[in-house]
């Protein structure tokens, strides 16, 4: 055995691993296409600079950066949202709207856990230019399409929205340098819950009278404003849009400090412990940020490896249609010939490479699932009708290989 394994929170992949991956990548490639989005690929590593520039030096602390041979400093992308900033901001002159989704590996240095990896795989969509409530329902109806066709049962959204909550935090008395202090605390609620909420805010200078004051108002709701108005029209949207399930929930912020507005997490009953499975809001001003001028923008990013520990497992199909069963040496030159010919008219095609008698390969073949097989020897050479064996069944028919391939493609 290898002493050799995969570093730390990473994994290997083998075919029926990569089955279920991709049927799950391509369905929800499907739905981001029905909604008019399409796919864009940014580099592995961008500049330190550059995913740094909103986050600040310490998130050196939280990902993968190196030098080059040149001296660059670099970092492999842990966020696909700051690559699609920067194509917006190289790109002044953008049609609007823009429409942009993605289904990528990252890397972040994390502690691997429950539905946490450091090379982790994300899908999503950011939408740039439209600032419309229908822009950011958009959003949870293209999660709930997602969810739907991968398999997803019993989900659920929250919504909320950082206006809300940052006059929240102005109404409880707290000093504005302390935002991010109680945005880090408040998104931990499902975690620590209420009482840890509250002594992780004062553990960092909040007064109790002003953290008790903002999650009075947190739970009531009070004091929304205009802002709770625009966040009921998502609501109402997303209804229209055939999205179950959406509630407003003001505790909600997301860590994330580049969210300026409409927020939201989903939830599915039962993996409440995983975690949200999508989650994502609007970012009005980070694109600003690289190009100097602010562009209205809303996304979402979704955890595929997540989905994949709460969506049933499929059965497992078959590696490949049919094998190729050459009896003897003398026809292995006719059997590679059959094989080429049923990959070219479409039919996922195998044939024996190892020198094996005829019993090991039905063993072989057996054993892999394969559904049918081929039987090749002088005398079906001769009068080119070759015997297809039906591997679940036994069942045996001489046919030529016209007729096989009208059978199998």
């Amino acid at each position: 055995m290898s002493k050799f394994q995969p570093p730390r929170g990473t994994r290997d992949f083998l075919p029926d691993d990569m089955v279920r991956r991709r049927d799950v990548f391509e369905k929800i490639m499907d739905i981001f296409r029905r909604y008019g989005y399409g796919e864009v690929w940014t580099p592995a590593f961008e500049d330190f600079e550059l995913l740094s520039k909103k986050s600040g030096p310490e998130i050196e602390e939280e990902i993968y950066s190196f030098k080059d041979k040149s001296g660059r400093k670099l970092g492999l992308k842990f966020d696909p949202t700051v690559p699609i900033c920067r194509i917006v901001a190289s790109n002044p002159s953008l049609q609007k709207p823009a429409r942009f989704c993605y289904i990528t590996n990252m890397w972040r240095y994390d502690r691997p856990g429950a539905g946490r990896w450091r090379e982790f795989w994300q899908s999503g969509v950011e939408l740039i230019g439209p600032m419309t409530p229908e822009a950011d329902a958009e959003m949870l109806a293209l999660v709930s399409d997602s969810l739907k066709a991968i398999g997803a049962k019993g989900f659920y959204f929250r919504i909320s929205s950082r206006k809300i909550v940052d006059a929240f935090v102005r109404e409880a008395g707290i000093p504005e340098k302390s935002t991010a202090d109680v945005f880090r605390a408040i998104d931990k609620l499902d975690k620590i819950g209420e009482s840890g909420v509250m002594a992780e805010m004062k553990s960092r200078g909040i007064k109790p009278s002003q953290a008790d004051a903002f999650m009075d108002l947190i739970k009531s709701g009070k004091s929304g404003g205009p802002e709770l108005d625009e966040l009921k029209s998502i609501q109402a949207t997303a209804k229209r849009m055939g999205v179950p399930n959406v509630e407003i929930d003001l505790s909600i912020v997301r860590g994330i400090d580049y969210y300026t507005g409409f927020v939201f997490e989903t939830m599915v009953k039962g993996f409440e412990k995983l975690g949200s499975v999508a989650s994502g809001g609007r970012y009005d001003k980070l694109i600003g940020i690289y190009s100097g001028n602010d562009v209205p923008a809303t996304g979402y990013g979704m955890g595929i490896d997540r989905l994949l520990e709460i969506i049933p497992e499929k059965e497992a199909e078959p590696p490949v249609t049919v094998f190729v069963v050459p009896v003897k040496d003398e026809v292995k030159n006719d059997a590679i010939a059959i094989t080429q010919v049923l990959r070219g008219r479409g039919v996922s095609t195998e044939t024996e490479m190892m020198g094996r008698n005829i019993r090991k390969q039905l063993e072989y073949i057996s054993k892999r699932g394969i559904p049918f097989a081929i039987i090749v020897g002088p005398s079906e050479v001769s009068a080119k009708k070759y015997t297809l064996r039906d591997m679940k069944t036994g069942k045996e028919t001489k046919l030529s290989l016209d007729s096989i391939i009208r059978k199998l493609a």
